[in-house]
């Protein structure tokens, strides 16, 4: 979806601020791929995860549910915080809502802060 592409485009600014970073699309939140972001986490020690949804009871409560069980990790989520939706085109309300790859790249380095 939308996020996939904020998240690449997050990981190429990244890249040019010496920053490498793992970026899985996860299609699905069931099944997870738990493999994949338990292989990738080995590497980071951090996780940011980005969705087109509400933070509580999204894919970003199902990593930490993961990681809380396997592999306690630092792991900031960009997603919407507990607001109703409003109406406009996509990329308005992914700006609203803090779901753009700025809001990637700034979650990406409050997490590496607290490895």
């Amino acid at each position: 979806g939308h996020m996939v592409w904020k998240a690449i485009q997050a990981g190429e600014a990244l890249a040019e601020m010496g920053i490498e970073a793992d970026i899985i699309n996860i299609h699905t939140i069931k099944p997870l791929d738990e493999a994949a972001v338990l292989a990738s986490v080995l590497k980071t020690g951090c996780v940011v995860t980005a969705e087109e949804h509400q933070m509580n009871g999204g894919l970003g409560d199902s990593i930490c549910q993961l990681l809380a069980r396997n592999n306690p990790t630092p792991v900031e989520m960009v997603a919407v915080n507990d607001s109703f939706g409003e109406s406009g085109t996509p990329d308005e309300l992914l700006v609203k809502y803090g779901l753009d790859s700025i809001n990637i790249i700034d979650a990406v380095k409050r997490v590496m802060k607290r490895k």
